[in-house]
């Protein structure tokens, strides 16, 4: 398997991208495709969700609430015996004072204080009686009347109740779906760039890729043809191999995109990086090996086009669909060592 180095710049630039929008549940292209492919199928599973979680409240209420109801009837029940009980007492009490027929003065006296304390004492049990079987069921009550208003609202708004609940998920999704969608073009490169990265690994390891090649110059180069001064340069894939340096720029454009006269063609850059790499090359690396001198080490263009490419050939530059990638690549004699080679890589890393 080839030597990989580097992640893709499109990749770096699209998790940058989500993560600036908030979103970082995608850790691949892979997943982002997923997503795209299964939204509507994520959609539907949120409303599933929220139905089977409802159904099950709701069923699992409509019991609580019916022993809570129980409950507080057996306690309404029990304490109102209780409180009848002790009226009933003091009344007994109240009516054995009431017919007693003692002409005692004193006895009599004691008596009166004695019945105006029970009148006093079942008056307030009377009165207070229903107060005070409110207060010992109020909580239950509380919980009857809450898991009432859902168990209510569930069957008759039960459409409402799923949408209320699902609105955040649903919210965040169709936000992730939109953001997702205005990065179509860095997930469209992405995509490519990955494709190219898997075809590649195809190849032995005397193939060394490195992705996102960049190089900065301090002292701008000029390049003539194009009347420019070149300070840096960023490369999709620089792939070093026994048959020398391939700089792949990759286009994951659609049939219309390619036959486009509106977008910029990609050959200005791949001649650009190529001759500021060039320049770089040799006055960095030094193959003086062979007896006849210092050897040069080719510089090939290739941009890899994933579907679609145009039917012309080009000057300075080949373009292979991604299917032809490899039989493109393995086309050329090698002339390097593999000490060589890792000394390119070992240089241009």
């Amino acid at each position: 398997m080839a030597r990989i180095y580097g992640t893709i710049e499109s990749l770096k630039s699209l998790k940058t991208e989500l993560e600036d929008k908030g979103i970082t549940r995608f850790n691949s292209i892979g997943q982002i495709k997923d997503f795209i492919k299964n939204y509507n199928y994520e959609r539907e599973n949120i409303y599933d969700d929220i139905k089977i979680k409802l159904d099950k409240e709701y069923s699992e209420k409509c019991f609580d609430n019916e022993q809570r109801i129980q409950n507080r009837a057996e306690i309404i029940n029990l304490e109102t015996e209780n409180k009848d009980n002790k009226i009933s007492d003091l009344l007994k009490k109240i009516a054995l004072i009431q017919n007693d027929k003692s002409k005692n003065v004193l006895k009599k006296l004691f008596l009166n204080v004695r019945l105006y304390s029970l009148k006093y004492r079942s008056k307030r049990l009377i009165k207070s009686k229903a107060e005070h079987i409110r207060a010992i069921v109020k909580d239950i009550s509380r919980k009857i009347e809450i898991d009432g208003v859902f168990i209510n609202r569930y069957e008759n708004k039960r459409q409402q109740l799923i949408e209320q609940r699902a609105k955040a998920k649903i919210e965040k999704l169709e936000y992730t779906r939109e953001v997702v969608e205005n990065s179509m073009n860095l997930i469209s490169g992405a995509i490519g760039e990955n494709l190219v990265v898997k075809e590649i690994k195809k190849l032995s390891d005397d193939y060394v890729l490195i992705n996102d090649f960049n190089l900065n110059f301090s002292d701008p180069i000029y390049f003539k043809k194009y009347n420019q001064r070149i300070k840096s340069i960023q490369i999709d894939h620089l792939l070093i191999t026994k048959a020398g340096i391939f700089i792949i720029e990759t286009k994951n454009w659609s049939k219309s995109s390619v036959n486009s006269r509106n977008l910029r063609s990609p050959i200005e850059q791949i001649e650009r990086s190529n001759f500021a790499l060039y320049i770089h090359v040799s006055e960095s690396i030094i193959l003086n090996e062979h007896h006849w001198g210092e050897q040069k080490i080719p510089i090939r263009n290739l941009i890899v086009m994933i579907n679609h490419r145009p039917a012309e050939n080009f000057k300075y530059v080949s373009v292979k669909l991604l299917k032809e990638l490899n039989n493109y690549i393995k086309y050329f004699d090698p002339i390097l060592t593999e000490d060589q080679v890792n000394r390119i890589t070992t240089q241009l890393i």
